[in-house]
């Protein structure tokens, strides 16, 4: 039963770390590349509408998206001088938390490890 605890934390902290990383990596790579990012999105949002897409969706509800995206492109560039600096303490306030929840998962661990020590012996 312990193994299987044990186990069991090591799996969900590798998964935990997993995830922080990917994130935290998401998060520098956001930092560094946010003004391409922005024209990008830019050119994106210029794009003829394929014809294709007529025969899924009503000619009438393109325009509406298209003026969404446009909206969202420019309100994406407005944010992005103080969005970028806020991005750039993402990462370590990500590793922050997940130190505080390993720290949290191992004394779990070790009060359940405890716990089924003592339910053995009775």
């Amino acid at each position: 039963m312990k193994a299987l605890l044990w186990t069991g934390t090591g799996l969900v902290a590798l998964l935990w770390t997993l995830m922080v990383a990917v994130v935290a990596s998401l998060a520098n790579w956001l930092v560094g590349s946010a003004d391409q990012a922005v024209g990008g999105l830019q050119t994106m949002s210029q794009w003829p509408v394929p014809a294709w897409v007529s025969l899924w969706m009503d000619p009438a509800l393109l325009e509406p998206i298209k003026a969404m995206v446009a909206w969202g492109m420019d309100a994406l560039v407005t944010a992005t001088p103080w969005l970028t600096p806020v991005l750039a303490w993402v990462a370590p306030l990500l590793w922050v938390v997940w130190a505080i929840v390993m720290l949290l998962l191992v004394v779990l661990a070790v009060g359940g490890h405890l716990l089924v020590g003592k339910l053995r012996q009775q």
